[in-house]
């Protein structure tokens, strides 16, 4: 646990100013944003405490926001999946498995992993939107969000993941 003391906020200065500075700017067809700061939640070690990572995902979507012009919108969105994530997380490993392990494909393995991620960025991605836009009015452009950034968000991270663990 000491070694996360150093790696959680080291990673969210990294995770906020790789998407403020560069994927803020980036967003294919008009719909489809990378949202890759969600890899903070996603990659949580099991044994953290529930609060510890709802406080560091409320903080890093409230950075976020305050970038972006609607603090509200990524720090609710950041916080429900924090308090997702530990029920999801034991829903991918073994009841056996190791309280210290951090997800990864190394971990869990491909499969579970690529599942795990997807199942909490899409999670995360209908919250984030339905938030942004406030309205079911334009039900498609809402889908095409949820369904883009889901594709892309999670593209980058099995790819980030499979780069930093060499899986």
């Amino acid at each position: 646990m000491n070694n996360d003391v150093i790696r959680l906020p080291l990673m969210m200065v990294v995770l906020c100013a790789i998407q403020v500075f560069v994927l803020n700017h980036c967003q294919l067809f008009g719909c489809a944003m990378p949202l890759f700061y969600v890899w903070l939640v996603v990659s949580m070690r099991k044994s953290t405490p529930r609060w510890v990572i709802m406080v560091l995902a409320f903080v890093l979507g409230l950075a976020l926001g305050t970038f972006d012009n609607m603090p509200g919108v990524a720090a609710a969105a950041m916080t429900a999946a924090a308090m997702a994530q530990p029920k999801l997380l034991e829903l991918f490993i073994s009841r056996e498995g190791d309280e210290a392990f951090i997800p990864s494909m190394k971990t869990l393995g491909v499969k579970p992993f690529v599942n795990y991620t997807i199942v909490l960025v899409g999670g995360y991605c209908v919250l984030f939107f339905t938030l942004e836009m406030f309205s079911f009015f334009n039900m498609l452009h809402w889908l095409e969000c949820v369904v883009g950034s889901t594709v892309v968000t999670v593209a980058l991270i099995l790819a980030a993941d499979k780069a930093l663990h060499r899986a």
